[in-house]
């Protein structure tokens, strides 16, 4: 029996063994990894996790937990770092979490993917 994640996504590996929430997203890490293999991006990561902190404090939710972002991939592309989030649905809180982020890392490209 398959189990089914968030919005009915079916966890899925890519060729280079990583697991990730949907085969969109395996299949976009796979993209990566030939992009990354014929010199058009550098410095591929999965999963980076980026934290909120504003005015030098960390923000965190009622409960303790800190607040921040984990996206799909970071790499380095034309010299610019872009952080890209594969998107199958938006959910609720994603403009929110997305202002935040460009607001706290200018220096990044937020991409999503389709």
């Amino acid at each position: 029996m398959k189990r089914f994640g968030k919005y009915r996504a079916v966890k899925a590996q890519c060729n280079a063994g990583h697991t990730h929430d949907s085969k969109r997203e395996a299949i976009r890490c796979n993209e990566l990894h030939i992009l990354q293999a014929a010199g058009e991006i550098t410095d591929l990561t999965i999963h980076p996790q980026y934290w909120f902190v504003i005015n030098g404090r960390q923000l965190k939710h009622p409960n303790g937990r800190r607040v921040g972002y984990k996206s799909d991939f970071e790499y380095v592309e034309n010299g610019m770092l872009v952080t890209e989030d594969v998107k199958g649905v938006v959910v609720r809180d994603w403009p929110l979490r997305r202002a935040v982020f460009v607001a706290l890392f200018p220096n990044y490209h937020l991409r999503e993917t389709k």
